[in-house]
């Protein structure tokens, strides 16, 4: 059995609809049977791209009975009422990341699939980047004892374009790059957190974007692991993107993507610098879990749940920018 699932926001920027479509297509057990997209230009590309009927509005996926499933690839500040409304016709819902701006937002959407018995995931594709599986995986091998310093960057010196530059859109580096580590983070911790202290600047592109330029956050777990958090467009010199500091070993790695982690830790009472080289995970992974969790009960890797831990935490930082104060994630 199949399960029909129509792509709802085609777009242009980096070319997000038909990714998820080619997903999509790599995936036992779903079938991509349409496209929903506003935009009649899009439209028109997205029919001779995929090969598949078009919708212009989600009110008409909603109304067909024949689709199961939505993945809504549109601007953050929409994925709750979408998301909300198709659960509410019954469809299962996959949103891009993040799942959306805030915890209220989040409580919301996770009422309405419990409420219809749907599903409710978000595309975190970020959970099989070779770095990031690489780091996870030594760290749950003992490599590096327990973790008590996480550190994270994701940085440039450009400004977002599109959408992403406006807080109305529920846009930034915060919010896009940020659900991505935050919940990289939230996962080595395994607890949510309990305290954020935050600090943003506005610089060099003010006249273009009004989100945050540059993103610094300090972040208290309940497990008692600390991490820090940068996310910038103000960013000319480099910072690493992971550093992992362990009671028997560290973490490092200069850039994301492949390459190599270098593992730093204790060879017969001597330091030693191991550089293990990045696994290669399969991308096609998350579409197929979901695949296999609608169509033969497989638990679902990336939970609703899990996804309001790292809005908690974005919207923590926010108060805390404000106030100058750490602040309590909801």
């Amino acid at each position: 059995m199949s399960v029909n699932i129509v792509v709802v926001g085609y777009g242009s920027a980096f070319g997000m609809g038909h990714h998820h479509s080619e997903m999509i297509g790599k995936a036992k057990g779903l079938k991509l049977v349409g496209v929903c997209e506003p935009d009649e230009e899009r439209r028109l590309a997205a029919a001779a791209t995929e090969g598949v009927p078009t919708y212009e509005h989600i009110d008409e996926v909603c109304a067909d009975d024949s689709v199961d499933m939505v993945s809504l690839i549109v601007p953050h500040d929409v994925h709750a009422p979408l998301a909300v409304q198709a659960m509410n016709a019954g469809k299962h819902v996959l949103t891009e990341k993040p799942i959306c701006v805030t915890t209220a937002e989040a409580d919301a959407m996770i009422a309405a699939s419990n409420k219809n018995d749907v599903m409710l995931t978000t595309y975190h594709n970020r959970r099989w980047d070779p770095d990031w599986v690489t780091v996870k995986r030594l760290i749950d091998e003992g490599c590096v004892g327990e973790v008590f310093l996480v550190e994270c960057c994701v940085g440039g010196n450009r400004p977002l374009s599109g959408w992403r530059r406006f807080e109305a859109s529920g846009g930034g580096m915060i919010r896009d790059w940020g659900a991505h580590v935050l919940d990289q983070m939230c996962l080595i911790a395994g607890t949510p957190a309990s305290r954020v202290y935050a600090h943003f600047e506005h610089r060099m592109w003010t006249d273009l974007m009004d989100v945050p330029t540059h993103t610094q956050m300090m972040i208290e777990f309940e497990s008692g692991m600390r991490a820090e958090a940068t996310f910038s467009n103000n960013m000319w010199a480099p910072k690493p993107r992971w550093l992992v500091l362990g009671e028997e070993g560290g973490l490092f790695k200069q850039a994301g993507g492949g390459g190599a982690v270098t593992w730093h830790h204790e060879v017969a009472g001597q330091a030693c610098a191991t550089e293990v080289p990045c696994f290669e995970p399969d991308r096609a992974e998350l579409y197929q879990n979901v695949s296999d969790h609608l169509n033969d009960g497989a638990d679902l890797l990336i939970k609703p749940e899990e996804a309001r831990r790292y809005v908690a935490i974005y919207e923590a930082a926010y108060a805390s920018a404000e106030t100058g104060e750490a602040v309590t994630p909801k």
